[in-house]
């Protein structure tokens, strides 16, 4: 089987008014939870990997081990480089084989934000590889989570700017800050949903919605029907590996059983939040 792109992934979901979840997937347990889970309910498969979680197998590792499991459990995935804050990140993605790439320029100015993005579309582009950008800024939680800029807020997404934007970058799906938050809530968020529809109708490529978990399912309903054709799930992946693998240790299971153990935590979130988007038996 083969690493795929993720834009004929998401024209799909935008058009049918599902969306694909990007998972969290770095290394051979969390790839393999993603893609059985994938094959089993024959959904697209999304991995999102940031710069910070490929420091231990490098940008060429994460795409062997993705590559590898792909090839093993017969899946075809997208393996999405997430937050990244430079070209060189970028750069790096593409030459060790990654077929998506994000861009996040949400802490510059709207002219570096621009800048910075056309400047990775041209090289993308080129080479068969879609670009997520963002604009408006998704804060986060709390300092446990290392996406996400201040925590006392978001910056909106400006339909006006994304007109100017999208037309300027040449990016290929646009993440958009309407009140969701990187990390675990605290208290159920409020989207904003006047600012989603009035992006929807001056833009029309797919637009991604970060910090998925958590998120009331109607309001994530509503958002899908907005044209969210992308949702990154990374907290709740994350917590269930480390409960079910700290439970696991406690009772004195050996590691590469409570490994496995997590990897049964994991696939439950995943497959949930595959059902909610409505990415099931799209294959």
């Amino acid at each position: 089987m083969a690493l795929i792109g993720m834009k004929d992934m998401l024209a799909q979901a935008y058009q049918s008014g599902y969306a694909v979840g990007g998972f969290d997937a770095f290394e051979a347990v969390s790839v393999l939870a993603l893609l059985e889970e994938a094959g089993a309910r024959r959904s697209p498969a999304l991995m999102i990997c940031a710069p910070l979680e490929y420091e231990a197998l490098g940008a060429k590792g994460v795409v062997a081990v993705a590559r590898s499991l792909s090839d093993l459990t017969g899946v075809d995935a997208c393996l999405h480089l997430d937050h990244s804050k430079t070209y060189a990140d970028v750069e790096e993605a593409i030459r060790a084989g990654f077929t998506s790439v994000m861009i996040d320029g949400s802490q510059l100015s709207l002219a570096e934000n621009i800048a910075l993005t056309r400047r990775v579309v041209d090289f993308a582009h080129p080479r068969g590889v879609p670009v997520e950008a963002e604009l408006g800024a998704v804060g986060r939680v709390d300092e446990s989570t290392h996406e996400g800029g201040d925590t006392n807020g978001n910056v909106f997404t400006d339909p006006a700017q994304a007109v100017e934007f999208v037309e300027k970058t040449g990016c290929d799906f646009l993440a958009v800050s309407i009140g969701n938050t990187h990390g675990l809530y605290r208290s159920a968020p409020s989207l904003q949903f006047d600012i989603l529809a009035a992006i929807r109708r001056v833009v029309s490529i797919p637009l991604v919605l970060h910090g998925g978990s958590g998120t009331p399912v109607d309001q994530l309903k509503q958002a899908l029907s907005l044209g969210i054709a992308k949702v990154n799930v990374a907290s709740e992946i994350g917590q269930a590996f480390t409960t079910a693998y700290l439970k696991a240790v406690e009772k004195k299971t050996w590691w590469a059983v409570a490994k496995a153990e997590a990897k049964t935590a994991m696939r439950q979130v995943i497959g949930r939040w595959m059902t909610t988007l409505g990415s099931v038996d799209r294959l």
